[in-house]
């Protein structure tokens, strides 16, 4: 009798109820009593919820310090922390054009409604076939007197290639914004990301690596960009100035002490997640390197670690009898290994992006993205806490893989 799999009646390889795979975030009641508590009691005990926001400030610095960076400061989202990146910059104010942005078109909506909110315009282009990053060479070719920026995603955990950037926005006088929302404790020739640009900007909504449920942090080197970006988020101040003095135009992003509480205790774990993470990859990606059909995550030369938010293979057809990416997904599931195609299109085609092109074409370039195109028909995506699970569960993914390339393949 031939392998029968979970989708034709079969069992399981992983009963998911008898055996989850690990919470996110990974909250605990010894976690609550040691850590969080304490925390929260403080900023409750303090008085100081909001203003002045010691406990932000302490956060901004910790994770400044953290990501090889002088400064840091809280934003409501990654999204917000991409805005204000710009903004402070590029020191734009947010009333007249402020220019275009090279983008990948292989990246979450955010990257692209960030700098849209401050009416900037997009030039969206390939990106690499196997690290999923902005091509270098796509870059080069849509720059033109428009352009005032490159904002580099580091998607899935993996660095982008900044030394090629960062010698491509030199050579055009251009400003880098890291978009680091997938990739915390990732590092491109021993340094973080985030640092090495003119600003970074991360997300700690609930899926992230380090999460507060909502929430982001910007963080940079350069003083003048601190400053920009502090009166950004707080309605136009002068950072350490006077209350009812506004010498910029600004907006309310100010955050919430509880956060800077939750994230200050999270971070004490990230490195040691991230390790973890990239041991359990290092071991999946041994082994699938061995089963024709599926690439694992390629390391470009200048990762020196990996943040792995997601676990990014590729799925070839014609390995697994001529199934498709989404029958060996659907199967994989039912397997017990959660799982996702990702992005399934360009993000210049999906409605929202495809509808303000439509409405207004100067705002929306797209160049040829033959790269996006082929990865969107064959990404498969792990999330980042199955990589939190012991070394020996990683075995129940490789065996429900092989499971299924025997069934499609008889």
């Amino acid at each position: 009798m031939g392998v029968q799999l979970a989708t034709d009646g079969g069992t399981s390889v992983r009963d998911t109820k008898q055996k989850p795979w690990p919470d996110w975030p990974a909250s605990t009641e010894k976690e609550w009593d040691e850590e969080i508590g304490p925390m929260l009691k403080e900023v409750y005990l303090n008085k100081s919820e909001g203003l002045p926001a010691p406990m932000g400030a302490r956060f901004g610095q910790a994770f400044a310090a953290y990501c090889d960076a002088a400064f840091g400061m809280m934003m409501p989202s990654g999204t917000t922390a991409i805005a204000a990146g710009i903004s402070a910059a590029l020191d734009l104010d947010g009333m007249v054009d402020g220019g275009e942005i090279i983008i990948p078109n292989y990246t979450f909506i955010a990257t692209a409604s960030a700098p849209l909110s401050i009416r900037c315009s997009l030039a969206l282009v390939d990106v690499d076939p196997l690290s999923f990053t902005m091509l270098p060479e796509a870059v080069e070719a849509a720059i033109t007197d428009k352009t005032v920026a490159l904002l580099p995603v580091h998607l899935g955990g993996h660095p982008a290639d900044m030394d090629a950037l960062n010698s491509i926005a030199e050579k055009h006088g251009l400003k880098v914004i890291e978009d680091c929302a997938q990739a915390h404790g990732a590092e491109h020739k021993g340094r973080k990301v985030g640092s090495l640009g003119h600003v970074g900007a991360f997300s700690f909504q609930s899926s992230k690596n380090l999460t507060s449920g909502e929430g982001g942090c910007l963080i940079t080197s350069d003083k003048d960009i601190r400053d920009r970006a502090g009166a950004f988020r707080d309605v136009g101040r002068r950072p350490g100035g006077e209350r009812w003095e506004y010498p910029r135009l600004g907006w309310n992003y100010r955050t919430s002490e509880y956060l800077a509480g939750i994230l200050l205790t999270r971070l004490n774990h990230v490195e040691g997640q991230t390790d973890l993470r990239n041991r359990n990859a290092a071991y999946l990606s041994k082994n699938i390197e061995t089963i024709d059909g599926l690439t694992p995550p390629q390391w470009r030369p200048w990762v020196t670690q990996h943040g792995y938010h997601l676990y990014m293979m590729l799925f070839d057809s014609e390995a697994f009898g001529g199934k498709t990416r989404d029958e060996f997904i659907t199967a994989l599931k039912a397997e017990g290994i959660p799982c996702t195609p990702g992005y399934q299109r360009p993000l210049t085609d999906e409605g929202g992006l495809k509808t303000v092109a439509d409405k207004y074409p100067h705002l929306i370039q797209r160049p040829p993205c033959p790269n996006v195109e082929a990865i969107c028909k064959k990404s498969v995506w792990l999330h980042q806490n199955l990589l939190l699970a012991p070394q020996e569960e990683m075995d129940d993914i490789l065996e429900a893989i092989l499971k299924i390339r025997t069934a499609f393949t008889k």
